[in-house]
């Protein structure tokens, strides 16, 4: 069945690359050859993409959702919103 459909993508491919490049005849075995590559490219592409998917977390860092860190507190520089210190000044963040 796998090759049934891949043979079903490479056909619409090429007939969209026959229909891009003017619908001009005796040009079938190159866009078929075209529309093959792709349709291959991007199901190499496709694999590879799922096992990396497979094996993440799916966050990014060692931040919790909401910006905190993973003892509870605030993460560094989390606070963008214009924190004030205890003089009234500031707080532009580390240097």
């Amino acid at each position: 069945m796998e090759d049934q459909d891949r043979e079903h993508r490479i056909r619409e491919r090429a007939y969209e690359i026959w229909e891009r490049q003017g619908k001009a005849d005796g040009h079938h075995e190159r866009h078929w050859q075209e529309a093959s590559s792709e349709i291959d490219g991007e199901n190499s592409v496709s694999s590879v993409d799922h096992r990396e998917t497979a094996s993440t977390s799916g966050l990014a860092s060692g931040l919790q959702p909401g910006g905190t860190s993973p003892g509870g507190g605030r993460a560094p520089g989390a606070d963008s919103m214009g924190a004030r210190d205890k003089s009234g000044k500031g707080v532009s963040g580390p240097n």
